[in-house]
């Protein structure tokens, strides 16, 4: 297994000179190892960065072990830089730990585990999306046509589209969170709320930051903005539920009144809704 002790991959530190190192440590099958090119002399030249040469599937950190069932996990804590290559596969650069990861997700292999010298962070550090902004565009950018959401009553929001099955889910939008249900059988991610029942997804919720939100357009109605509220409620019965939202039984759709909140349901869910007198955590 591939361990990481600092600034040190198996053993082989950043910035030893190659004069220090010793013909098996050079010729090591298992590393492949870059030298600067500041000095006259060839052998005073310091490693700058060490790599895998082979893939893996795991690899140790300062004692923890990253592997798949843990590397999202990982990622959420610690925030990497993300880019995507032109084979769909991802580079997570850590700059705490000077650690670059290229990742095979599909294989579950870490094509190359590589750990780089300060004095070139640059070359790794001036580029790529945060992971948690990656997600987040990532997931944007799936869903969304042209920059906005097109819902059309009880068959779809975006690309989601009411009784597809997880699996489904998860493989057309290929989702790297770790895919984990609530007890209401609800998927979260980032600020999307997917139920599922009886395996099929009934319900999609978007709570959203007033700095972030997408236009989501019925008809050509923009029903995210008050202007289109409006029109929602001169054109079809908007009955309020409790204080803050407004139910729209025919179209399948409650929408808080300050847009914070966007509800849209499968026909099986309306007689939960449509009982006003029952919570909406009650189902």
């Amino acid at each position: 297994m591939l361990k990481i002790l600092n600034n040190s991959l198996n053993g082989i530190t950043l910035g030893q000179r190659k004069v220090d190192l010793d013909d098996a440590t050079l010729n090591k099958s298992s590393c492949s190892l870059e030298f600067d090119r500041k000095h006259k002399i060839q052998s005073d030249s310091q490693v700058i960065t060490v790599s895998s040469s082979e893939t893996c599937d795991e690899f140790s950190l300062n004692g923890k072990i990253i592997n798949f069932s843990n590397l999202e996990k990982f990622a959420e804590e610690e925030n990497p830089l993300v880019e995507i290559s032109g084979e769909e596969n991802y580079f997570y650069t850590f700059p705490q730990y000077n650690l670059a990861l290229y990742i095979d997700y599909k294989g579950k292999l870490f094509l190359q585990v590589l750990i780089y010298d300060e004095s070139i962070k640059d070359l790794y550090e001036n580029r790529g999306l945060r992971y948690l902004d990656f997600q987040k565009s990532k997931l944007k950018s799936l869903i969304t046509f042209y920059g906005k959401l097109i819902f059309i009553p009880h068959v779809s929001v975006g690309n989601f589209e009411f009784n597809s099955s997880l699996s489904d889910i998860i493989k057309e939008y290929d989702i790297l969170e770790k895919i984990i249900l609530d007890k209401k059988n609800i998927l979260w991610i980032n600020n999307f709320a997917l139920r599922f029942d009886n395996e099929k997804l009934t319900q999609i919720t978007i709570f959203y930051d007033k700095k972030e939100i997408i236009p989501i357009y019925y008809n050509e109605i923009n029903i995210s903005s008050e202007k289109g509220l409006s029109e929602l409620l001169n054109k079809y019965d908007g009955i309020e539920r409790g204080k803050f939202k407004y139910l729209f039984k025919e179209l399948g759709l409650v929408v808080a009144k300050d847009f914070s909140e966007f509800h849209f349901f499968e026909q099986s869910l309306l007689k939960f809704w449509a009982n006003l007198h029952r919570p909406i955590t009650s189902w």
